[in-house]
């Protein structure tokens, strides 16, 4: 695969990628202002640095594991802390990306909700089809720990989503 930095190629990798990385950042963010934010900053990234890729495949793990670093560093800097304190009432709403189906909104409320080591896992396995393999490698922990968190994820998906009443 040609290096991503030529133009051509590049609009091409941003338009077949916006909106996974987009969501991806709205996982964590939990603000559409926020998450375009850090997916833009995901695709500077691409666009400054010297990459070559692979395959597709390869672009999506380096991107899932870049947006999710980066909104972790997000999350924990300083400004971000502080407005996390805001009270509840001054705290503006979080609203899902428009697009999402009605019916798997609960569940997608429910995978939001997961801390964000969960998280990544959940959104790798079952979002992306990753095996857990994959994911250990692409995260840097090992397969057992992934398989772990899988299961941990799901007994608090399971019971978030038993006590769910539409």
């Amino acid at each position: 695969m040609p290096d991503i930095s030529a133009n051509a190629e590049f609009e091409a990798f941003y338009e077949r990628h916006w909106q996974y990385v987009y969501r991806l950042c709205f996982s964590y963010m939990h603000s559409e202002a926020d998450a375009e934010d850090c997916a833009e900053d995901v695709f500077v990234k691409v666009l400054t640095g010297s990459f070559t890729f692979t395959d597709e495949t390869h672009e999506r793990k380096w991107l899932c594991v870049t947006a999710s670093n980066l909104c972790k560093d997000r999350l924990g800097s300083y400004g971000r802390r502080n407005v996390d304190s805001l009270d509840a009432e001054d705290a503006p709403e979080v609203t899902a990306p428009e697009d999402v189906e009605e019916d798997f909104v609960d569940v997608r409320e429910a995978v939001l909700s997961l801390p964000p080591k969960l998280k990544d896992v959940v959104w790798m396995y079952y979002y992306d089809g990753y095996p857990t393999d994959e994911i250990a490698a692409a995260l840097g922990r090992p397969p057992s720990t992934v398989r772990n968190q899988l299961r941990d994820a799901r007994k608090k998906l399971e019971k978030t989503l038993r006590n769910y009443k539409p």
